[in-house]
């Protein structure tokens, strides 16, 4: 059983819903995402990126047909009530691990969640995906 927090639980569904249940990921390790390697540019990180990913998750890795992984979607709280070291660093390396292998990573915050499960709301799950990695078109990435 996968540990999922409400509003996890509910992106869960609407990511299941949107890309078919088998292609979304809970928890995918980064190393995992990154194919088992990272390229050499995450060397300029500063940190020991192998050690990192080996021992960090992806709240959600969505998979193609062929299981390999094409986006990485998260919650990220903006630091609007306080500053979370934890996040911070995973917001620090993971992006920019995630860019060097070609993989976009998409950021959802509490208040763009709420809109979007808001019926009266004026955002919804496409435009969000169209805004934050310019997805257009009828076959989901």
């Amino acid at each position: 059983m996968i540990d999922l927090s409400l509003s996890e639980a509910k992106l869960f569904r609407i990511l299941g819903a949107f890309f078919g249940k088998e292609r979304v990921v809970p928890r995918m390790s980064v190393m995992a995402v990154c194919g088992g390697e990272l390229p050499p540019a995450v060397n300029a990180l500063g940190i020991d990126a192998v050690k990192w990913a080996r021992s960090n998750n992806c709240l959600f890795t969505i998979i193609d047909h062929d299981d390999n992984p094409r986006m990485v979607m998260e919650f990220f709280s903006g630091y609007q009530s306080g500053i979370d070291v934890t996040e911070l660093e995973h917001q620090r390396y993971l992006g920019p691990i995630l860019k060097a292998v070609g993989i976009p990573y998409v950021t959802i915050t509490n208040n763009e969640f709420e809109e979007i499960l808001d019926p009266q709301g004026n955002l919804d799950f496409v435009s969000l995906l169209k805004d934050k990695v310019g997805y257009e078109g009828s076959d989901p990435p």
